[in-house]
């Protein structure tokens, strides 16, 4: 099962391999489902941040107060009125394809150079078929 949250139709899918999806629409709830819902989820979402994992780090020592600061960031953060869900964005760099990287050390180039030659190449081949 797979769950796909669409804010701008205030809906909730449920898709099932093989099976017809499943859709809770806000539209279809009572407003004091809905609140709770919300209310909920916030509370779930902001006591996780606060299920801090004892480690070398933090000398395998969680005190109510390192809590207190985890669950007031998130609070903090919602209340400050950013439209992200998340407090961090994971930078995660592209994947790079290991014969491109090779072509690009061998010429003594970027592996941008590259990956722009190649990219050009497949556009312009594609436009070539039609």
């Amino acid at each position: 099962m797979k769950k796909v949250i669409n804010i701008h139709a205030q809906a909730v899918t449920f898709t099932f391999d093989g099976l017809a999806p499943v859709t809770l629409s806000m539209s279809d709830v009572t407003p004091a489902n809905a609140t709770y819902a919300m209310l909920h989820g916030f509370a779930a979402r902001i006591g996780d941040n606060a299920a801090i994992q004892k480690s070398a780090e933090n000398g395998f020592n969680v005190t109510e107060a390192m809590r207190r600061e985890a669950v007031l960031e998130l609070v903090n953060h919602y209340t400050s009125g950013s439209v992200e869900w998340n407090t961090r964005v994971s930078e995660r760099k592209p994947t790079q394809n290991p014969l491109w990287l090779r072509l690009a050390q061998a010429r003594g180039v970027s592996y941008e150079i590259i990956a722009a030659e190649k990219v050009a190449a497949d556009l312009a081949e594609l436009a070539a078929l039609g």
